[in-house]
């Protein structure tokens, strides 16, 4: 009898695990729904990401993400180059950023995620940028 309760406990814990795995992954993927998805190639790497092509977009970014998900990271289309800073906000997923001018790389940079920099972590863009892709590490 004992082995029979342990048993239905364990299923019990394995489908609440489960049920947790699924929520988790199709909340992230939630998040994009509508937005457009783009293939990039960098330094001979063959990235999927999401697009963020306006102010809403750019404020959410990646904020409240984790792994797995079906895409390596998001591009932000700016109308204009500028100085860039990105922050780690809300970001629970390493990053590695590279700053862009137009199709040309002008920077790369790492975002440690907010719980292993233990607060928000600022980078800047080494020189004028219009494109700043994020791929989740």
């Amino acid at each position: 009898n004992v082995g029979i309760k342990g048993g239905v406990l364990l299923l019990v814990l394995v489908g609440i695990w489960l049920i947790y795995q699924n929520t988790s992954q199709s909340s992230s993927e939630a998040l994009w729904e509508g937005y457009e998805t783009r293939k990039i190639t960098i330094e001979e790497t063959e990235y999927t990401l999401v697009v963020a092509d306006t102010p809403e977009r750019w404020q959410q970014g990646l904020m409240h993400v984790r792994k797995p998900v079906s895409y390596d990271g998001m591009i932000f289309i700016f109308p204009e180059a500028t100085m860039q800073s990105f922050w780690n906000k809300n970001t629970f997923e390493d990053l590695t950023i590279y700053w862009m001018h137009g199709e040309k790389v002008v920077g790369k940079s790492e975002l440690p995620s907010i719980e292993r920099s233990g607060g928000e972590y600022i980078v800047n863009s080494p020189a004028l940028a219009d494109i700043v892709v994020e791929i989740i590490k």
